[in-house]
């Protein structure tokens, strides 16, 4: 059993359900439309930092140009910036929390952006290790079957 009063970097996350309920103590529950980024470190325990971004654009798949990387998706995008701060922070995996208020139920936007950031972290070699929706009632772990 984990020990509540050690500090949530310091926790192992043996699976996906430690790691929801992890971020459901921290989170809580949504409160506007953004994105988290947030890494797992060679121990398995959640590392710094923890990195909401707000104003994450509507469609994954609208392409995007930036100086370094040429022309991309916006999920592409994305997940090369995540990647860039998982090697930086020397952490294993990366973590991404979409945040928006409404119901748990997986509606069309959440599906479009973990199915376009699952690909493109699949085609970039990126270890992303989980998604959630973080939404009115707590944190909702995103399966397979939730986003095909």
């Amino acid at each position: 059993m984990t020990d509540q009063n050690t500090p949530k970097n310091d926790r192992p996350l043996r699976d996906d359900d430690d790691l929801r309920d992890l971020l459901e103590r921290m989170l809580e529950r949504a409160s506007r439309r953004q994105v988290w980024l947030m890494f797992i470190d060679a121990r398995g325990c959640l590392g710094e930092p923890l990195i909401p971004m707000e104003g994450y654009p509507e469609d994954p798949n609208a392409l995007t140009r930036t100086e370094d990387l040429g022309e991309l998706t916006e999920a592409q995008l994305l997940v090369q910036r995540a990647d860039l701060l998982r090697e930086v922070t020397s952490s294993e995996s990366v973590v991404i929390v979409w945040e928006r208020i409404g119901p748990s139920a997986v509606g069309v936007d959440d599906r479009e952006w973990a199915r376009a950031m699952r690909d493109a972290a699949f085609a970039l070699r990126v270890p992303l290790r989980a998604q959630f929706i973080l939404h009115d009632g707590g944190v909702r772990l995103l399966h397979l079957d939730d986003i095909l």
